[in-house]
């Protein structure tokens, strides 16, 4: 814990916590927020736990920093049309309410200035009042507009609540807002993570959204395997007899493995993982504890 009660990313917990789905709607009213850098990245890291979190009351937004124009086999501007596009389908197959894209280029992150960033981010958390935010760890991503994001999450994440901190957007209407909850990706094997979360109800959702990813991702494989196969005069049962059933069960079968990995310890079949900090005010502090204890009538 910091000097205001909140758990740093350095102090892992002693074990890891399974989060199992809630009956009803116990987060009715609260707001998450997922920022990622491309179009796959939410569906195949998180897709499972956004799903998981609107069911149970959230309302969630999909906000993606850059514009993917490297990501399609096909033109610059063609590229960007096409993850433009299947961003929004992805989106509305998780059930997002919205998706915000940023447009900064692929793989060119790292020129943005961290202060623009943050500045952008900042407004969004304030403007739709986000109680919750997903998005990459700040600090041991491999991938370069991965670091770039998470660092700028990081930031504005701490400095939305604050009432000194780009007073224009105070000015406008949108005031200081605490993000109490965050969910970090994990997405690769030496990144930590405390948290699984059980994903196997939600396992057909992820599937729909993976589908869509298809200028990067792997969501139309299964199409152009079984397309391949005819050629050869040949069939697979598993893909079904169209294109959109090939392209799901292609992603059920194949895609799907480290998920399946994920969930056998803890006797789940799907599961996602996690590093997850609580960042709810303490009910008592040190000072009010003190005072409480020493505190004499006058």
């Amino acid at each position: 814990m910091d000097t205001h009660g909140r758990q740093s990313l350095s102090s892992a917990p002693a074990k890891v916590v399974v989060d199992r789905p809630r009956p009803g709607q116990p987060y009715k009213g609260r707001v998450f927020v997922a920022v990622h850098a491309h179009l796959q990245d939410v569906p195949y890291y998180a897709g499972g736990l956004c799903a998981k979190l609107m069911l149970e009351g959230y309302t969630g937004y999909l906000v993606r920093t850059t514009n993917d124009e490297k990501y399609g086999g096909r033109t610059i501007a063609q590229n960007i049309l096409s993850n433009e596009q299947e961003h929004l389908r992805m989106a509305r197959a998780l059930g997002f309410k919205d998706a915000i894209d940023l447009y900064y280029r692929a793989h060119r992150m790292n020129e943005i200035s961290p202060v623009e960033l943050r500045g952008r981010l900042i407004l969004i958390l304030r403007m739709l009042k986000a109680d919750t935010v997903l998005s990459f760890l700040p600090t041991g991503e491999e991938d370069s507009d991965h670091r770039a994001t998470g660092r700028a999450v990081e930031d504005a994440c701490d400095m939305a609540a604050g009432e000194s901190d780009f007073q224009e957007h105070l000015e406008a209407g949108f005031g200081p807002q605490s993000v109490v909850e965050r969910y970090y990706f994990h997405t690769h094997a030496a990144q930590p993570f405390n948290r699984v979360v059980d994903i196997g109800p939600q396992v057909d959702k992820k599937v729909d959204a993976m589908v869509e990813c298809q200028s990067q991702g792997g969501g139309g494989l299964g199409a152009e395997l079984r397309a391949r196969l005819a050629k050869e005069r040949k069939r697979l049962p598993l893909l079904g007899g169209d294109d959109r059933m090939a392209n799901r069960e292609y992603v059920r079968q194949f895609l799907l493995d480290e998920h399946q990995e994920y969930g056998r310890p803890y006797k789940l079949s799907y599961a996602e993982r996690f590093w997850y900090v609580d960042r709810h005010p303490p009910a008592k502090t040190k000072v009010d504890e003190y005072v409480a204890k020493n505190a004499v009538g006058i």
